[in-house]
């Protein structure tokens, strides 16, 4: 009985308080939107949970606000981790070389929905 107690507040833990978002399209036309968003999101406490598996069209600018929101969890030591991430958005942070910027030391602590 005590085991299930730890296990559900383990679980409790490793859920996501705040979940960015993207939409299909992150680009300078909708960095505004997407930075309010993001901010929006760390008010609440973390871990955090990215969803940019809806991304269709993005630009550097899109690719610089994740970046920053990343830096600012990291700078914090917040957790964060991917729901998922589209082709366009992978294609997007390898040319830009920012992958290894987007890897969240505590992304084990936010599971998958998938």
């Amino acid at each position: 009985m005590a085991m299930d107690a730890k296990q559900t507040v383990d679980d409790a833990l490793a859920e996501p308080c705040g979940r960015v978002v993207l939409g299909g399209s992150c680009t300078i036309h909708e960095a505004a939107a997407i930075k309010a968003h993001m901010l929006e999101q760390l008010a609440r406490p973390s871990p955090y949970e990215i969803d940019g598996s809806a991304v269709e069209r993005i630009d550097a600018a899109g690719v610089q606000l994740i970046v920053a929101f990343a830096l600012d969890c990291l700078e914090r030591s917040l957790a964060y981790g991917w729901n998922g991430r589209s082709e366009a958005l992978e294609q997007a942070i390898e040319l830009l070389s920012v992958g290894a910027l987007l890897e969240s030391p505590g992304a084990g602590g936010v599971p998958s929905s998938d």
